[in-house]
């Protein structure tokens, strides 16, 4: 459905690009920080193309200017073509078990160089491994999936990397791979009583619902069946809060993750229509109290809350040896209120709700890429 511009999408874009705009740095294009004071930041420039797109706003900026904002990315891939911010890695070979630390810098660069409509310099000689369909069904089982949202990140940037071999250099085998390799090893990790990812080996509902958001794009950009959506539907909804969010005080990325999912099921099934109806609008409520009430960005926290009701949100980081990852807790700060990924995911989010109500008024001529596997949805247009 094309919708024209409401006087509530005007809002949320400029306020969005309001902050976009305020942490851009110099002159020179793509160079933004990601919070104030923090300086000139991958992050910072990541998400605001996901920003500038999202509202398209990116496609106004010439082809030369894109090319030149994609250049810090490039700078960043190493010869055997993953992506690190350590200089000491340019000429570092990582065998497949040594790219733990990498892989989610390394899709966020994909993912920015696709939405600028660039490619890196040097092909993707490091996941050649992983065109081995028995491989890859066992790397993806190898994951410790109690932590679904570790392993769920992980595989997502797999997914991103074999995508971009196909569709950058057309290497035709990569769909192939993918039915044989990856969809059945997910098929056979996915639990038939909750419709989630992992929590049939000890996640929680909502380590679950953060891991099924990573999982669900490969089988949108796939056109693979999504089972258990009855199951899915019913645990989505359980892990909403009773003020729509679906982290305590409010927090971006499961926030995002509770309306993605809300959004791609009600266009999956009929089940417990009523229920996400009145689980959407609560969300779009909660979504709101994170807009700078000075139309500058979207807030880490809801603006009633304090931080006597925050929970620090963990951030999985895979250390350079480890076979598993550990929570770095950030968020907490109240000192820190507004942070770039915000701006990207508080607006998206309310995309996908009003795409799915179509009544909110905050409805709108919003892009949704699926070139960056966060914006692919069931019901985007094919690319």
């Amino acid at each position: 459905m094309n919708y024209l511009p409401t006087p509530g999408y005007q809002r949320i874009k400029q306020t969005s690009l309001n902050f976009v705009n305020a942490m851009k740095m110099g002159d020179k294009p793509g160079i933004y920080q990601k919070e104030a004071g923090e300086g000139e930041s991958f992050y910072g420039s990541y998400h605001a193309a996901h920003v500038l797109d999202l509202f398209g706003e990116l496609s106004t900026y010439p082809q030369t200017y894109r090319e030149e904002w994609a250049e810090q990315f490039r700078q960043r891939q190493t010869e055997q073509g993953y992506f690190s911010k350590h200089v000491s890695d340019q000429k570092r070979i990582r065998t497949i078990e040594e790219l733990e630390p990498v892989w989610h810098y390394t899709r966020g660069n994909i993912w920015a160089l696709r939405v600028l409509g660039c490619k890196p310099e040097r092909e993707l000689a490091f996941v050649e491994p992983l065109l081995d369909a028995r491989k890859l069904y066992q790397w993806v089982k190898h994951y410790d999936w109690s932590n679904a949202w570790a392993a769920g990140n992980q595989v997502l940037a797999a997914a991103t990397v074999l995508f971009a071999l196909r569709d950058w250099y057309g290497v035709s085998e990569v769909d192939k791979v993918l039915e044989e390799g990856m969809y059945p090893a997910l098929e056979e990790l996915m639990d038939e009583k909750t419709g989630f990812w992992g929590t049939q080996y000890g996640a929680d509902l909502p380590n679950g619902l953060f891991g099924t958001i990573h999982i669900t794009p490969i089988y949108f950009a796939q056109g693979w069946e999504l089972r258990g959506l009855e199951r899915n539907v019913d645990s989505t909804l359980a892990c909403q809060l009773p003020d729509g969010s679906f982290w305590p005080g409010g927090s971006d990325c499961p926030d995002f993750d509770g309306a993605y999912m809300m959004a791609n099921l009600a266009a999956l099934t009929d089940y417990r229509r009523d229920d996400l109806v009145a689980a959407s609008r609560r969300y779009l409520e909660h979504a709101l109290m994170h807009e700078d009430p000075t139309g500058n960005g979207w807030l880490l926290h809801r603006r009633d809350s304090v931080p006597a009701d925050w929970v620090p949100r963990p951030h999985w980081i895979w250390q350079e040896g480890a076979t598993t990852a550990i929570a770095e807790l950030r968020d907490e700060d109240p000192n820190r209120t507004h942070i770039m990924l915000g701006s990207w995911f508080y607006p998206l989010s309310i995309a996908l709700i009003s795409h799915f109500l179509g009544d909110t008024g905050y409805e709108g001529p919003y892009h949704f890429n699926s070139h960056s596997l966060h914006v692919c949805n069931v019901f985007n247009e094919a690319v």
